[in-house]
């Protein structure tokens, strides 16, 4: 059976301060959108991985996701799992997570474990911070670490540009955290604010999108400030950092602008998609069989 597997990108992402356990607080407005990968899962013997489109890691998300269902729930059934990569690694667009997410949700139904949906989100947290909100999708303020939801409506439809710079970081995680500042705190009002915004009807606008990384990511990661500003001078559009970087995006009016956009970022040699924000994960039902999932 094949599941769909969405990145996401966050519309906001506050950094509230620093932990006693040495990990930060968060406030972030979360969205899935149209790239994805696939995952392909069929029964089998024993657990079997493989992935296309990157080089292959043994100690990938998806095998981490189904020893640990299979330990939880103590079934000794196996599965070949496929995963077919598009979301770029490391790019701050949640692809990892997402995998993990969706093969825990996908070898409950194939084990017939069932599990409902808080039994698997409080497996998810044990994967990383971000994987229950793909347990979802849809869109969620995340506070925390990450891993403290609050649903929301989805937005209706909406198409951007995921633009995807070649911007590596090597230990990304420390190096984008030791590279914020005072200035770079919030306090999650703007978070807090387009929430309510978002649900009471209110249209998306560029003003509402914030993040705290985006000058740190524009310090850290090697070349990203110099085609960030290319990109946006060329384009005439305000580009927006996803995560801690360095996937940038922007809101567009229709999915013909969305491909104009894409394709003139393609030229600059930027990787690029025009994507569509994807609702709660069973809109997919019939691809990836999630409503049977119950969710609050």
């Amino acid at each position: 059976m094949l599941y769909r597997t969405y990145a996401k990108i966050n519309l906001t992402l506050e950094v509230l301060g620093k932990r006693s356990d040495g990990y930060h607080d968060l406030a972030s407005l979360t969205h899935t959108v149209g790239l994805a990968d696939d995952l392909y899962v069929e029964p089998a013997d024993e657990i079997l991985t493989r992935v296309e489109g990157l080089e292959a890691i043994e100690n990938n998300l998806v095998t981490r996701a189904a020893h640990l269902l299979a330990a939880e729930t103590h079934t000794r059934s196996g599965a070949q799992l496929t995963l077919v990569k598009r979301i770029p690694m490391a790019a701050g667009l949640g692809g990892g997570s997402s995998d993990a997410a969706t093969t825990l949700v996908a070898l409950n139904r194939l084990w017939q474990t069932r599990l409902g949906y808080h039994a698997i989100a409080r497996l998810a947290t044990q994967l990383g911070s971000d994987v229950p909100f793909f347990v979802r999708g849809g869109a969620a303020v995340l506070r925390g670490r990450g891993d403290d939801l609050q649903p929301l409506p989805a937005l209706p439809p909406r198409w951007l540009t995921l633009a995807i710079p070649e911007a590596t970081l090597p230990t990304k995680t420390a190096t984008r955290y030791r590279a914020l500042v005072a200035s770079d705190f919030s306090s999650g009002a703007a978070t807090d604010a387009l929430a309510k915004r978002l649900a009471s009807g209110a249209r998306l606008q560029d003003s509402d999108l914030v993040n705290a990384f985006a000058r740190p990511a524009r310090a850290v990661f090697p070349g990203l400030n110099e085609t960030w500003q290319h990109l946006e001078a060329r384009t005439g559009q305000r580009f927006h950092l996803s995560g801690a970087g360095p996937a940038l995006f922007t809101l567009t009016r229709d999915r013909a602008a969305a491909q104009r956009l894409a394709e003139r970022a393609t030229q600059l040699g930027i990787t690029a998609h025009a994507v569509r924000t994807v609702r709660h994960a069973r809109a997919s039902a019939r691809l990836n069989e999630r409503a049977r999932i119950e969710y609050p």
